[in-house]
């Protein structure tokens, strides 16, 4: 059971890694167009929905346990709430990249994708005892 805690656990960072470069790196001298719109959304607020929706996941298979046993019923409000201080940190953070911008509209891709993989981890968790019981104890 230690190795999957820990593949997990490795997987999250390994993916909290990914989400900085992605956030920090600059994509002006590269031949991706983060401006086009797909249905009527831009492609760059949606890669920063896709890129945040998995947080929750990943922080829940890494630290369910531990965080539920420290916290008991507040376990889904610590995700959400680290969740939403990561994706702020690191829109917070493009500022001192000078070919990036804080925006305020892709901080709320950030948080509604923060939001809504909460809300399903919840919804997993609550359904998921009686599919594959002990799996976070």
């Amino acid at each position: 059971m230690n190795f999957i805690k820990y593949a997990f656990r490795s997987l999250f960072f390994i993916y909290i890694f990914i989400v900085l470069f992605a956030s920090l790196y600059s994509f002006k001298n590269t031949s991706l167009n983060l401006s086009g719109f797909i249905l009527g959304i831009r492609v760059d607020r949606l890669i920063h929905f896709i890129m945040f929706l998995p947080f929750p996941f990943f922080a829940w298979l890494a630290f369910g346990a531990t965080i539920k046993r420290h916290t008991d019923r507040l376990y889904i409000s610590v995700l959400l709430l680290s969740g939403l201080l990561i994706s702020t940190i690191t829109e917070t953070l493009q500022t001192l990249n000078p070919n990036r911008d804080f925006d305020y509209i892709d901080l709320i891709a950030n948080y509604s994708a923060i939001v809504m993989g909460t809300i399903l981890v919840s919804l997993i968790e609550k359904y998921a005892k009686n599919v594959w019981p002990g799996r976070l104890q």
